[in-house]
């Protein structure tokens, strides 16, 4: 007789309030996540116009205490830990020998000897084993939860709970165990606080009542505006860091893992913007062509509500690269007239 497996989701500590505000859910790397609340298209407009709440508790949330913190994790990142300074954060790559990107992280300098991690979901498990090798790594993540605030209006809906008036992009502060920082995924101004878990969903309640709850859809059709990349689709562990056009965060002045097999490999495709000029929605592994021929493919696609059309982050030829160079997307059986960009597609408000 046939047995019937059920797969077991892990669930996040707000899990129940997302059912309260009627979300739909999502298989997200073993997680049981909300995929949309009142319509992606709507959750999209409210972080671009006002505010949006996510529960982003799925990630992982690493902390280091060592003496020789700062040294090793220099060795193991590409990004230079001297621009670091107790209480700013820096978007870092954890590379592996090959000159692939094991984790795309951000890195909190508590001190020069303590550093609070964030990382992708599905890396959790990946990245502790990795540093564990070489420094202590205590796993906050089950006692912790993590929430994002993005808007223009972010700061003021925050700051009736935290003093974040005065907190400058991509810098933190602690508020007793919570942490805030202004930082995010979606391209607009905001914050994302990791808190104990009673005073997270204390705080969660709160937001949901003052910007509009939004899901892991709305999430990453703004992150694909903004351009920024998603692990597995952007970068990988077979994807170098340059590939990925992430130059500016990989510094060749110092020594890292992976540094010289990055160098060695032969760089034919880079990171690129595609712009749809007829209506459709470009997908991921669609192709894009040159006069008949294949220069590149889609790497994360989708229909933009805030630019009203099809956008997409693909790897394309280098000699194909270039503002303004009119391709075509096959969609199936058709193709559709495009136009390659630099991206961002939607650039973050100053001030």
């Amino acid at each position: 007789m046939k047995e019937d497996f059920k797969i077991l989701l892990m669930r996040t500590p707000f899990y129940e309030i997302h059912k309260e505000l009627g979300a739909r859910f999502t298989d997200f790397n073993g997680w049981e996540m909300p995929l949309q609340y009142s319509g992606i298209v709507e959750e999209v407009r409210a972080v671009r116009e006002e505010a949006g709440v996510f529960d982003i508790s799925h990630m992982g949330r690493l902390l280091i205490s060592s003496g020789d913190a700062f040294n090793v994790l220099q060795q193991l990142t590409t990004n230079n830990l001297e621009k670091l300074k107790p209480g700013k954060v820096q978007y870092n790559l954890l590379t592996n020998e090959r000159g692939g990107v094991k984790d795309d992280i951000t890195l909190y300098m508590l001190s020069q000897d303590k550093f609070f991690i964030c990382v992708n979901a599905g890396n959790r498990d990946k990245v502790k084993e990795w540093l564990g090798r070489y420094l202590p790594v205590e796993d906050l993540s089950q006692q912790t939860v993590q929430i994002a605030l993005q808007g223009r209006q972010s700061q003021k809906l925050l700051s009736e709970f935290y003093e974040v008036s005065n907190l400058r992009y991509y810098h933190f502060k602690t508020f007793g165990d919570t942490i805030i920082s202004r930082t995010g995924y979606t391209g607009e101004d905001g914050f994302e606080i990791y808190a104990p878990v009673e005073e997270g969903l204390k705080l969660f309640r709160e937001l949901v009542q003052k910007a509009k709850p939004c899901g892991l859809g709305a999430r990453d059709v703004l992150r694909i505006e903004a351009g920024f990349p998603l692990y597995g689709h952007e970068i990988s562990e077979d994807i170098t860091p340059l590939e990925a056009n992430l130059d500016r965060f990989v510094d060749l002045s110092k020594n890292f893992v992976g540094k010289e097999a990055m160098l060695k490999r032969d760089l034919r495709r880079k990171l690129f913007g595609l712009e749809l000029l007829e209506r459709g929605v470009p997908r991921e592994g669609y192709e894009i062509l040159k006069d008949g021929k294949v220069v590149g493919v889609v790497s994360s696609g989708t229909f933009s509500p805030t630019l009203d059309k099809g956008i997409a982050l693909c790897f394309v030829e280098l000699d194909e690269r270039r503002e303004g160079n009119g391709v075509l997307l096959r969609v199936r059986n058709r193709s559709l007239r495009g136009v390659l960009r630099n991206y961002p597609f939607i650039k973050r408000p100053k001030g």
